[in-house]
């Protein structure tokens, strides 16, 4: 992908946090909250593919609803296409959400099972106003043509299709209204190893003749590596680094990227070095620890780790939230 200016940026998130009130009691107290996003801030460029990678619970799936307003943020700001994101509502968040979808994990759960295929992909078209019924019966097959379905489909129900098929249900319905941005949610975990990768290439023979730009949330590097540009590692609701993805698996700086690699699965009797072993859970985010929430599985920490907040430092292309950016000195020093 070729470098972009700023000028180039299709959104822009500022500091956003998401808590989640935790309620006791017949009054219900206000006694805590989950701070399942905290202090993110993070830009997307026209045409690019974002990856949002980590372990289950860091927050990146609640990230990406936050960013698409299906959670509204507790702080923090959002600027889609130059415009504030957060101020839009009734109509007007309406108009913007035409340019902003959504494909969701689990291809059945996010499908009605009530509804045909068609009804299903016609929805959007219904909701604004969009062509007459015939249009629609139209368009609703070149969709399904678009993401290698048969026409014929248009009268069946979801339960009728297999995962994969109805993963390519749930993209037609994404793309119908000609959405700039699509906030792609681990869209792919659900499904068979093979069938992953049809409907990865899908998605990028889609990006390149639609002119489309993703946020590609995931917990698994090996995807990752495969669609996106740029990734963005996330651990308990902060984003701890964020470079290109050649950057990323060639020179990554914080100890939790050292050990999401080292954790991707290899073929081959040639000896590999190996990231050490993460120790221990992930905190609760009622709670996180001070300083580096990091620094209880750290197997590099030291003092300062543990008493100071890094933040997100470096070059712009590649920045990460550690007091001793890794490489292989400082790696031999910490140990």
């Amino acid at each position: 992908m070729s470098e972009q200016t700023v000028s180039e940026n299709i959104l822009v998130a500022k500091n956003i946090k998401k808590y989640f009130p935790i309620k006791k009691g017949f009054f219900l107290r206000h006694v805590g909250d989950v701070k399942a996003v905290d202090d993110v801030s993070l830009t997307v460029r026209k045409g690019e593919t974002l990856g949002l990678v980590g372990e289950s619970g860091c927050g990146k799936s609640t990230l990406g609803r936050t960013l698409i307003r299906l959670y509204e943020p507790t702080s923090g700001e959002i600027e889609f296409e130059h415009k504030n994101f957060l101020d839009a509502s009734g109509k007007e968040l309406r108009a913007a959400r035409k340019d902003i979808q959504m494909i969701f994990q689990d291809p059945y759960a996010s499908l009605d099972p009530r509804m045909t295929v068609g009804q299903i992909i016609e929805q959007p078209f219904v909701i604004h106003n969009i062509l007459g019924p015939k249009e629609r019966e139209a368009r609703v097959k070149q969709l399904l043509e678009l993401v290698g379905l048969r026409p014929s489909h248009i009268n069946r129900y979801p339960h009728e299709f297999s995962g994969g098929q109805r993963q390519r249900i749930s993209i037609a319905r994404a793309i119908a209204l000609d959405p700039k941005l699509i906030i792609c949610d681990e869209p792919v975990s659900a499904l068979d190893v093979s069938i992953q990768a049809q409907i990865l290439n899908l998605l990028k023979d889609l990006q390149e003749r639609l002119q489309l730009t993703y946020i590609f949330i995931s917990h698994d590097l090996s995807v990752i590596e495969h669609v996106c540009d740029r990734v963005a590692v996330m651990y308990l609701g902060r984003i701890v680094e964020i470079t290109t993805r050649e950057e990323l698996y060639k020179n990554p700086h914080h100890p939790y990227t050292h050990a999401l690699l080292g954790s991707i699965p290899s073929i081959g009797t040639g000896k590999k070095k190996m990231a050490k072993i993460l120790t221990g859970e992930i905190p609760s985010p009622i709670n996180p620890p001070s300083g580096c929430t990091f620094h209880p599985r750290c197997p590099y920490k030291q003092d300062k780790c543990v008493t100071e907040r890094p933040e997100l430092t470096g070059d712009v292309g590649h920045q990460a939230a550690c007091h001793y950016k890794l490489n292989s000195t400082t790696q031999k020093e910490l140990s």
